[in-house]
């Protein structure tokens, strides 16, 4: 009968941390540049996207895709018996939102041998549709929308909706000033600080007297300026910090979607959310909402829900908006 192995010396399990640390910055600070991580010649790696059974082939994807990773955080990370568990969130061009993982690594005689990377598998499934084509989704989310406005009466117009104190009117007047705000980001020449300010967009008439003409005007500028070759990919100041083309087309449509919903509860139209752009904006609000976006004012605290509760049922609980 072969020996029972003992419990690993804590001396291994830190040196699995320690070259898993260096892994890990490669990542952070290296643009994914392997050259100093060691993996095994014969290192394999499994994911849902791609596999490789070489540390060559993973050197070239991860340099590769590493010049793509807008943000990558270690948030929590375990070690036993050689291998290290962590839980990691990232941002890629041009996915939208941030992905979280599971990550384990398995370490052996000074060397990462092996690598396998999980993910929440309908988390996955939003992101890569979002991705696809964030202009598509874009497109539509506009369309939705501006065809809602058509809809509303005069009455609809001067009634109270779901943002406290503001008008059906005030509520478009600020989803308008908001995307024209946003689009003048990508276009380069970013608003004054002072602009940017959602009880001063709401009370400016970016409407006129052709509400829906007005949104369309404004979405044919944002799909123009997102549109243009590089852009998606690029970053820009905005909002004290850097976010890339992609993120500014899905705050647009996060904006254009909620709001959409605002304007079609104050006025009291029926008004069914598109599956696919719901998917999409789920996928980048459940991680880009958050505490300092609630401090900020931006939202309210979020709602409970039911675990039968739908995508966009949880989407606009996450907003602090109940459906």
């Amino acid at each position: 009968m072969a020996a029972r192995r003992g419990p690993t010396p804590l001396g291994e399990i830190m040196d699995a941390l320690a070259i898993a640390g260096r892994y890990y910055d490669a990542w952070i600070h290296h643009a994914g540049d392997m050259t100093g991580v060691p993996l095994a010649a014969d290192f394999t790696f499994t994911g849902p996207v791609a596999g490789f059974d070489s540390a060559a082939g993973y050197r070239a994807m991860a340099a590769q895709a590493g010049a793509a990773v807008r943000s990558f955080r270690v948030r929590h990370q375990f070690a036993t018996d050689r291998m290290v568990c962590s839980i990691v969130d990232w941002e890629m061009d041009p996915l939208p939102g941030t992905l979280t993982a599971a990550e384990l690594l398995h370490v052996r005689d000074g060397q990462i041998v092996q690598g396998e990377l999980i993910y929440d598998a309908e988390d996955l499934r939003r992101v890569m549709a979002a991705a696809t084509d964030p202009l598509r989704l874009l497109r539509r989310g506009y369309d939705d929308t501006a065809e809602l406005i058509e809809r509303v009466t005069a009455d609809g117009w001067a009634a109270p909706g779901p943002c406290t104190g503001w008008t059906v009117r005030q509520t478009a007047n600020h989803l308008t000033g908001g995307l024209l705000l946003i689009t003048r980001v990508a276009e380069g020449t970013p608003p004054d600080p002072a602009e940017i300010d959602a009880q001063a967009q709401a009370d400016i008439d970016h409407l006129g007297t052709d509400p829906a003409g007005a949104l369309r005007a404004v979405a044919g500028r944002s799909l123009v300026a997102l549109g243009e070759p590089g852009v998606l990919q690029r970053e820009f100041p905005f909002l004290g910090g850097l976010s890339s083309g992609v993120t500014l087309a899905s705050i647009c449509l996060l904006e254009t979607l909620v709001h959409g919903w605002d304007i079609a509860q104050g006025a009291e139209i029926d008004h069914p959310a598109d599956e696919e752009v719901v998917d999409a904006v789920w996928a980048y609000a459940r991680h880009a909402i958050g505490d300092d976006q609630r401090r900020a004012g931006m939202f309210a605290e979020p709602l409970p829900i039911t675990p039968a509760a739908d995508t966009f049922v949880a989407l606009l609980a996450h907003l602090g908006r109940r459906a």
